[in-house]
């Protein structure tokens, strides 16, 4: 369908109404001169011109299927670029490819991009986990359209259109962070097209999931969307199942020739066990130094089923207003407030050091005799009410100067960040003095996931932390001649934090009050290089920040920041990139990279004073491969793989080894034929080399290679699907716990799903 429309809008930033909602004194006036800075930028020859402007006619219209390719980006640049003008490797997962694996949260999704590994998150679940990016975690650094998602929750895909992995620091346009990259989910939003679709799940180990999608054109100049979403199910981590309830509606709206409104909800509801994984074998029960993988099937569960949960509620609501005062000037603003309620009791487990008799464990204590410790522990049972406040403004100019074509983004942040996070005591015996451990031993080849406890829980302690952004930062793409492009720019970002912990019942503080300022100018810049309309070649250098009070790391305040943090500078990383993109005939694209990510100033412990300092180092450093598109019109494929060699280069203990959770090599390919008569077959396969689950390398994961597969059969109305997951039912391992070897996180063994999808249209 093909409708005809003015798609280019913006609007003028909120600052009035922006800055009121900032409390601080000092906060309001630089928020307010920001504001009035961003707006004066708009040249005074482009504000005249607006009345006499005749804006080119543009078409929505489906895109069409590219099968798993994707050529362009908005996430990279702020404006939609081709990925041959970005000097930065870039991984897309597509809508096709998410719906062909049948994917349903962002982990799934990430199976496809080589690089990363993962770990339990605090308090956390099988699908809330700590993604570790070319060696570096990525915790606070997930995006939705681009704008900071700072809630730890079990991100759902049901309405998201892609997911894109910005590899290396992206701090000019996303600020803060992103040591290793940035994880960035597109939303499914109201547009023109319509569109009515129900998708309905069944799969293995109970799984129930109900989708829907509509979206309906309102009016010419207006359009609604309604996504829903409802799952019921179980999990192979018995006996941890998932409830979840999703509503995403947005509408759109154009108003006048040039300008274009965007108002979007999200919500999603969900209720977890709590699972910190499996405990492996000690270095006493394995006599090697090392510590080993758990002798049991992925399905042992070492929590308590009755106790273990973990409530989460999100509530995200956004504002996007976009004008276009000409065709070379327009302007765009989001607003964004989000909310991020949790409830979350939780048991970590680890193998005791003496057997089920009471003797110590030794590499020839029979395994029936192993014992695991499980304490449902306090400093893991809490809950949170977190916030966001953040609008983004940004002013894009396009113009000939020098005899060079400019396409210039400036423009701000301001972002109020507030964590409120209350721990409890969970005292097993509350008449006798003290606290006494919530504990309860089990046999380590049969846990009793059923096990009954007697406890009181009682609030302990409540931290509270907050951060200000005020950012400004201005990008030039510029187009030297038909061969050369280049890319640079720079952002000044002031942020401020401060934390303080309280006693619950009586708000006396009991740490802090912590604070800290940080102004810091980071960038990036690229050459590109384009012999050819197929060929493109690309050198880059950029930098990020990581500030001692940054927020979105998993602890039990949601900061570092403590008396000792507070008076040091932020660490800084560091990125060094050259790559290519080939466009061969027939529609495959391949896309390789040479990276070295550096942390050259890493926090550490001084092995002489004790004291925390500005003195560690650590490197990542290898090369990267993509293919993606199809190989004849019936064929498609997706495929990457990382090959990556790391080290901790400076350091106070672990000096030399490897990083903690990187592989030395890692792949995966998803490939789809058709048949022809709406028949398609195909799978792929996700291989690792395995890592360290730890820096001082004393236990790893080892190195697996899974496969899965699907058979469909596609109509235009309707389409039915068959996904098989880990066909040869390979038990490994995805990731640890906390720079800790003692547990890790079982990988999902062999199971099935059919989806049935129609449309009404």
């Amino acid at each position: 369908m093909t409708c005809t429309t003015n798609r280019k809008s913006a609007q003028q930033p909120l600052a009035r109404s922006i800055a009121s909602l900032f409390d601080s004194d000092t906060f309001l006036p630089t928020c307010a001169a920001s504001v009035m800075a961003c707006i004066g930028f708009v040249p005074a020859t482009a504000m005249a011109q607006q009345p006499e402007q005749t804006l080119r006619e543009i078409k929505v219209e489906a895109a069409p299927d590219t099968g798993f390719r994707t050529d362009s980006t908005p996430s990279a640049t702020r404006t939609e670029t081709p990925l041959r003008d970005i000097p930065q490797f870039i991984n897309e997962v597509p809508q096709q490819l998410i719906r062909s694996q049948g994917a349903t949260n962002l982990s799934d999704a990430l199976r496809n991009v080589p690089g990363i590994s993962y770990a339990a998150a605090e308090t956390g679940t099988q699908n809330n986990q700590v993604l570790y990016l070319r060696g570096f975690p990525v915790n606070g650094d997930i995006y939705i359209d681009g704008v900071r998602d700072v809630g730890e929750y079990n991100r759902d895909l049901f309405a998201t259109e892609s997911v894109e992995v910005l590899k290396g620091p992206s701090a000019l346009l996303f600020g803060r962070g992103g040591s290793g990259g940035v994880v960035n989910q597109n939303s499914k939003s109201a547009d023109l097209l319509s569109r009515r679709e129900v998708e309905l799940k069944w799969g293995s180990f109970q799984q129930k999931r109900l989708t829907g999608d509509v979206n309906m054109r309102v009016s010419d100049d207006s359009a609604l969307r309604l996504i829903a979403m409802k799952e019921d199910s179980g999990s192979f981590r018995f006996p941890q199942g998932v409830e979840k309830t999703g509503f995403a509606p947005s509408f759109w709206m154009r108003l006048g020739n040039s300008t274009e409104a965007t108002v979007s909800w999200y919500y999603l509801k969900t209720r977890d066990v709590t699972d910190y994984g499996q405990p492996t074998l000690t270095a006493a029960a394995t006599g090697t130094g090392q510590f080993a993988m758990p002798p049991v099937s992925a399905d042992k569960y070492y929590g308590f089923a009755n106790y273990d949960h973990t409530d989460h509620q999100t509530n995200i609501f956004t504002f996007k207003l976009e004008h276009e005062f000409n065709k070379d000037v327009s302007i765009r603003n989001t607003l964004r407030a989000a909310n991020y309620k949790r409830q979350v009791e939780a048991t970590i487990a680890t193998l005791r050091a003496t057997d089920a008799n009471g003797n110590p464990v030794t590499p020839s204590t029979p395994l029936s005799l192993l014992m695991v410790t499980r304490n449902h522990d306090g400093g893991r049972t809490r809950d949170n009410d977190d916030n966001a406040l953040i609008n983004q403004t940004d002013v894009t100019w396009k113009f000939d100067a020098i005899g060079w074509k400019h396409t210039l983004v400036s423009g701000m942040e301001l972002s109020r960040e507030r964590l409120n996070r209350w721990n409890y005591n969970m005292d097993a015996d509350p008449a006798t003095a003290g606290v006494q451990l919530v504990t309860s031993p089990t046999s380590l080849l049969n846990p009793d996931p059923n096990t009954l406890l007697s406890y009181s829980k009682t609030p302990n302690q409540r931290a509270v932390s907050q951060a200000d952004t005020v950012a400004f930062y201005a990008q030039d793409q510029i187009e030297l001649n038909k061969y050369w492009k280049t890319v640079a720019g720079l952002r000044w970002e002031r942020y401020h934090s401060d934390a303080r912990t309280e006693d619950y019942s009586t708000g006396i503080v009991a740490s802090g009050p912590f604070s800290r300022t940080d102004k810091m100018v980071s960038g990036r810049a690229g050459l590109i290089f384009q012999p050819t309309e197929t060929q493109s070649y690309y050198t880059s250098i950029a930098n990020s920040y990581n500030p001692s009070g940054e927020l979105g790391v998993y602890s039990a305040t949601g900061t570092n920041l403590t008396v000792v943090n507070q008076t040091l500078d932020p660490e800084e990383n560091r990125n060094y990139e050259a790559g290519a993109i080939w466009d061969f005939k027939g529609g495959i694209q391949l896309r390789s990279a040479l990276f070295r990510t550096e942390k050259i100033n890493q926090r550490i412990n001084n092995s002489i004073t004790g004291i925390t300092e500005l003195a560690g180092k650590r490197r990542v450093q290898g090369v990267e491969f993509q293919i993606t598109g199809s190989i004849t019109p019936n064929w498609d494929v997706y495929a990457g793989a990382a090959f990556q060699n790391g080290r901790i280069v400076k350091a106070t203990t672990n000096e030399g080894n490897s990083p903690l959770g990187v592989a030395d090599s890692s792949a995966s390919i998803w490939s789809v034929y058709r048949l022809g008569g709406g028949w398609e077959a195909g799978g792929g396969v996700t291989a690792s080399s395995g890592f360290w689950l730890t820096d001082a390398n004393n236990g790893a994961a080892p190195s697996y290679a899974v496969a899965d597969a699907t058979f469909a059969y596609v109509q235009k109305k309707y389409e039915i699907r068959l996904n098989a997951y880990n066909l040869a039912d390979k038990t490994y391992y995805t990731g640890g716990y906390n720079n800790a070897a003692n547990r890790v996180l079982p990988g999902q063994p062999r199971a099935f799903a059919v989806t049935l999808r129609y449309s009404f249209d």
